[in-house]
């Protein structure tokens, strides 16, 4: 019985692993599949942390589909669910709950008091608690940055949003992948602060990454640049972008 537990542990965190990178992918309905399989064997594998995080990761695949109420509820059954995460998953799902409130509309400092939270947690977490052993164990200062920058976008405070991007993003500790997608939504932060050039400069980096790496994800973020720099494309010049798909914009005469 023992092994099959184990097996069953194994079973979840592999099924959770699959559906985050259906959901990278683009491909939400399947990415759902493989998150339902991984809280049914985590529930047989009495793995109730495990049923509690692969809610976070729920909470997060809603924010790809803009479904604001559900990025804030599943956060929320994720903290006040019968069991105790790691500090690490604490602190995330405080994050999490942050984007849901900036996305509804809540006050800038309801939203600022769950990143205090989160902040908080994650500064109690230690190298090898079991956070960093089993679940949240990318979850870190940077990280926690990265989400504050998005959570900050949400909440209209796009040209701080911009800054938080830039600062993970020249540190050079990010993948090549993570960086094509943080730049993509820098240029997205910067787009809605009305910074339309250098949006379009970094977008078009972007793309490259996005395409090499086929992450759908980030391509759908480039998507929104596109729809966000509209305003510019028939007012003034600036720097050229292309779509997503790899079509030019359509750039404006000079006035």
């Amino acid at each position: 019985m023992p092994v099959r537990l184990q097996l069953l542990t194994l079973a979840a965190r592999s099924a959770e692993f699959a559906g985050w990178l259906y959901r990278d992918a683009g491909a939400l309905d399947e990415a759902t599949y493989w998150y339902d399989r991984a809280t049914e064997w985590a529930q047989e594998a009495h793995h109730p942390a495990m049923q509690g995080y692969v809610l976070l990761r729920k909470s997060q695949m809603a924010y790809d589909t803009r479904d604001a109420i559900r990025v804030l509820t599943l956060a929320q059954a994720a903290e006040l669910g019968p069991y105790q995460l790691p500090v690490r998953v604490q602190s995330e799902v405080s994050q999490q709950q942050a984007l849901g409130l900036g996305m509804l509309g809540e006050p800038l400092d309801a939203v600022e008091r769950k990143l205090d939270d989160a902040r908080s947690l994650l500064s109690q977490a230690m190298p090898d608690d079991e956070g960093s052993q089993l679940l949240g164990a990318t979850f870190s200062e940077s990280t926690l940055q990265l989400r504050s920058a998005a959570c900050y976008t949400e909440a209209g405070r796009t040209k701080h949003a911009a800054n938080l991007f830039g600062e993970v993003l020249s540190s050079g500790t990010l993948s090549r992948r993570d960086v094509g997608y943080f730049t993509a939504r820098r240029a997205a932060a910067l787009a809605l602060a009305a910074e339309p050039d250098e949006a379009a400069i970094l977008a078009i980096q972007s793309v490259d990454v996005a395409t090499s790496a086929n992450s759908q994800r980030t391509m759908r973020v480039l998507t929104k640049v596109v729809d966000a720099l509209e305003p510019w494309m028939t007012t003034r010049p600036f720097a050229p972008c292309a779509k997503p798909s790899g079509r030019s914009v359509r750039r404006s005469s000079p006035p």
